[in-house]
């Protein structure tokens, strides 16, 4: 029986992320740990490919309950995406997790595409097309005062770009939300596997930082 809507986050402070979930229905007070979102070395020495991600999603005992490893790596440039596989602790598939990059130049927003091995598939696309034509001629400059204030020792940080994501399917309903004020995933569809949701909010986390995970992300830290 499938769950009802479900909330995720991913909690820093310790060496580890931890991501989390709650059901909607049970408020803040019924928290559950899915995993640590554990780097596992990638064999590319000490300079990989900016897109290369390899990590385990590590359950209870400190077992692998999913482990995300890249398939193909992406270029701005081309235009060619990341592509990463999800397995299971047993190295059965549970899904595969495509990230394609925006390009400024052509107005492209980033987007994410989240497939399951039953064949399901959602995408979305980084922040709404009305907040990204206000934040070109109004938060752009906004930001970057903001970055040199901060440089200056005067300011908190810069104005951050539009975040929000909603994962849609090929009918338009929406199955996931990443509100990025919140900093939080909703999924409205309960029958998602948590471990690919988990492995999901991992390899957005390490694009998109939260606040928590510092300045270039969860993934790049030593």
């Amino acid at each position: 029986m499938a769950q009802g809507r479900m909330t995720y986050n991913v909690r820093y402070g310790t060496s580890s992320p931890v991501v989390i979930h709650h059901d909607d229905d049970a408020g803040h007070d019924g928290h559950v740990a899915i995993g640590l979102l554990c780097r596992v070395p990638d064999g590319y020495g000490s300079a990989p490919h900016p897109t290369t991600r390899t990590f385990d999603v590590v359950g209870e005992g400190r077992a692998s309950i999913a482990r995300v490893s890249t398939e193909q790596t992406g270029s701005r440039l081309s235009g060619r995406p990341a592509v990463y596989r999800v397995d299971d602790q047993y190295g059965a598939p549970l899904g595969r997790i495509t990230y394609r990059s925006g390009r400024a130049l052509r107005g492209a927003r980033a987007r994410w595409t989240v497939e399951t091995v039953t064949g399901r598939r959602v995408s979305g696309f980084r922040g709404r097309l009305f907040w990204w034509a206000l934040w070109w001629p109004v938060g752009l400059p906004v930001s970057l005062v903001c970055l040199i204030l901060s440089l200056l020792g005067e300011g908190d940080g810069a104005f951050g770009k539009p975040r929000r994501v909603i994962w849609r399917d090929s009918s338009r309903r929406a199955h996931l939300v990443f509100r990025g004020i919140e900093d939080e995933y909703r999924v409205l569809d309960g029958s998602w596997d948590p471990r690919l949701v988990a492995a999901l909010l991992g390899l957005h986390q390490s694009y998109d930082p939260s606040e928590g995970s510092g300045a270039h992300g969860w993934y790049v830290r030593p």
